[in-house]
């Protein structure tokens, strides 16, 4: 049974430390995170997330029982003002509700691979979080097995990514220490694949089918030197339009994409015509 509280103080200690999970430091530190809106929140208790807290506006009442009551157990339920939830909202336009939900990070990697091959997706630096929004909303849809934070890429928690990803945060799994991780499954025998210029073959004539870790880099300046030097498979999509580049996250949902169109055509007598 949930535990029902008022708060109406903008200065109320439980307040301030939930504000403070704004910040990408508190966040790791607490392993906790903000969620706002309705029908996020529903895709994170269907996700499975562990919640914390719910905060809501009563005027709100008819939307928190639609989506919300349903699935609420032993969480802690605030009923709150608008002014508060004004505080821990980053949108012009608070929805009425937001909860304090534990980060969903992935554990570990399967010891040995699995008999069905897999795609991770690393981030090389990736930077703008739209983008990255985007590419998990893409992962989630495509089935890739988990993707993989790199130095220097934008933290997944952040409200920008929160929302962009349309709750397919909740259902990829999420490696921060993507550096390692990355060494573990080419210690597996995950082959990296990278896009470049000195590519031989263009995408739709590489094999993508079997254990691979996709590398996608940064909105500017692309895949790191160290990186690209790495790569066991080149990739070039090709722009017969003669576009100098395409988007990050354009680029990773076309290989997602390509890898189901492979797939369904190794295993389908009617394979998925996705081009």
């Amino acid at each position: 049974m949930s535990r029902v509280l008022t708060i109406d103080s903008k200065s109320n200690p439980r307040i301030k430390e939930y504000r403070k999970l704004k910040d990408k430091k508190h966040r790791r530190e607490q392993n906790l995170f903000l969620v706002e809106g309705f029908r996020l929140l529903e895709e994170a208790f269907k996700a499975g997330l562990s919640v914390e807290a719910v905060l809501y506006d009563p005027d709100k009442e008819g939307d928190f029982q639609r989506y919300v009551q349903p699935y609420l157990q032993e969480e802690e339920v605030i009923k709150t003002s608008r002014a508060v939830l004004a505080e821990l909202s980053e949108t012009v336009h608070p929805q009425g509700i937001i909860a304090v939900v534990k980060l969903p990070l992935a554990k570990e990697l399967p010891h040995t691979l699995t008999p069905e091959s897999a795609m991770y997706l690393y981030l090389d630096g990736l930077q703008d979080p739209g983008n990255l929004g985007t590419i998990l909303r893409s992962a989630h849809a495509a089935g890739a097995a988990g993707v993989l934070f790199g130095p220097g890429t934008v933290d997944p928690f952040g409200d920008k990514v929160v929302r962009s990803a349309m709750g397919s945060l909740f259902h990829v799994p999420l490696y921060l220490s993507g550096l390692d991780t990355l060494e573990t499954l080419v210690s597996q025998g995950y082959a990296l694949a990278v896009t470049s210029l000195e590519a031989k073959e263009d995408l739709f004539q590489a094999d993508l089918t079997g254990n691979l870790i996709m590398v996608i880099g940064n909105e500017g300046s692309g895949i790191t030197p160290a990186m690209a030097k790495r790569g066991d498979i080149l990739l070039k999509i090709p722009m017969p339009g003669g576009a100098e580049s395409l988007n990050a996250a354009v680029a990773a949902s076309i290989i997602l994409f390509e890898r189901v169109r492979q797939l369904g055509a190794k295993t389908c007598t009617n394979p998925p015509n996705l081009l």
